[in-house]
């Protein structure tokens, strides 16, 4: 049996690696692992992601991370030669919405109709501060980069949210969002009539638009309205159009989704959500990789011991020897609550080849190095 990961070593594997989850499992860390793993196998890889963590650029031995692809210096890792592919080539790249939005318009607004969008107060509002906004660019992004043809491998660290797939969905929620038949069907009639008409027609010929007036104020009205009707004229067929290829794209053989996890119950119910919805939808899914298990080893690993026996030979204060047993009686609980967490994942799964674990490590990861360490149980299975 081989790792789940393996599949990154051949030609003819993914070329997309979506690695999905709730937050605080270690997501960022571990994409960034894989992205660095997929270089040493000869891959010109690219990590996109939204922490901006100091952390995080240490770990790829940058100075920092922003929105312009950065080379991380592979050559800096101390292994074996043989270890090393000949043309290791790793990116990293920090997803930034705003941005990310402005390109698209860019994309589908002509010229004189730019300027326009960007200076409407709405637009400013909603590719900031509107909600699913980072979970649609991230998956924008992703298509750009791939639509570029620069790189064998492209591994997305997606954004923590409730929902694991929040993000699968937010291209098609952002649509409905601004393509609402409500919207559509209020602004319409008033706004080829331009803005001048808006402010002195409109208001007052529509009670429901002259009662939102009232609340939000005349200027905010005419802001959105201003937006719809450059939404509604220029953008929303190339919206749409993206949306769909967007969605394609996650469906297709290139892509492979991971679950990424820890042994706690709340993340591996995120796990398990986003695997059922994946299947549902017949999306590629890989596997889970269970993050930050106390002892991932074999059930010989996990037995009891006889300290006192034990600290015979050792001539220790009974308050000191009594901490020390504490001490390993609390973490032989954890190793054991670990492991019938994740066998209780194989067991709803039905598979262990489906599971790797990742086990606690005493330290943070913080150079290239532990990275790497990090990538050495990629080739592993599930150890049942």
């Amino acid at each position: 049996m081989t790792g789940i990961l393996n599949c990154i070593k051949d030609p003819e594997g993914p070329e997309i690696i979506v690695c999905c989850g709730s937050g605080g499992v270690g997501k960022t860390t571990i994409s960034a692992a894989i992205g660095l793993y997929g270089a040493l196998s000869g891959k010109k890889t690219m990590v996109l992601t939204i922490d901006p963590a100091r952390r995080l650029a240490d770990s790829l031995g940058l100075k920092r991370l922003d929105i312009d692809a950065q080379r991380v210096p592979v050559e800096n890792l101390h292994i074996m030669e043989e270890s090393r592919a000949p043309a290791a080539e790793l990116f990293a790249m920090m997803l930034d919405s705003k941005s990310t939005f402005d390109q698209l318009v860019t994309r589908y607004a002509s010229p004189e109709f730019r300027e326009n969008i960007f200076e409407n107060r709405y637009y400013q509002h909603l590719s900031n501060n509107m909600a699913g906004s980072y979970e649609y660019m991230a998956m924008e992004k992703l298509y750009e980069l791939f639509s570029q043809n620069q790189y064998d491998l492209i591994v997305l660290d997606t954004p923590p949210s409730r929902r694991a797939l929040d993000f699968l969905d937010a291209p098609q929620r952002m649509l409905n969002i601004l393509g609402h038949n409500f919207f559509i069907k209020l602004f319409r009639p008033y706004l080829n009539t331009g803005k001048w008409g808006f402010r002195l027609l409109n208001i007052v010929a529509s009670p429901i638009l002259r009662g939102i007036s009232k609340v939000l104020g005349h200027q905010v009205l005419e802001d959105f309205a201003g937006f719809m009707q450059l939404w509604d004229d220029i953008m929303f067929e190339g919206f749409s159009r993206r949306a769909t290829e967007v969605k394609e794209l996650m469906a297709g053989n290139k892509t492979l989704f991971l679950a990424v996890s820890t042994p706690q119950r709340l993340p591996r119910e995120e796990a398990k959500f986003l695997y059922d919805k994946l299947l549902q939808n017949n999306m590629p899914f890989g596997g889970f990789i269970v993050n930050r298990v106390n002892s991932a080893g074999t059930c010989k690993e996990i037995h009891e011991v006889d300290l006192n026996t034990a600290f015979s030979e050792f001539h220790m204060k009974t308050d000191m020897k009594n901490k020390l047993i504490a001490t390993h009686n609390s973490h032989l609980e954890m190793k054991k609550s670990d492991k019938q967490a994740v066998q209780g994942l194989i067991g709803k799964i039905g598979s262990g080849n489906k599971v790797l674990q990742i086990p606690y490590a005493a330290g943070e990861i913080v150079n290239l190095d532990d990275l790497y360490r990090l990538t050495r149980y990629f080739d592993r299975v599930s150890y049942i």
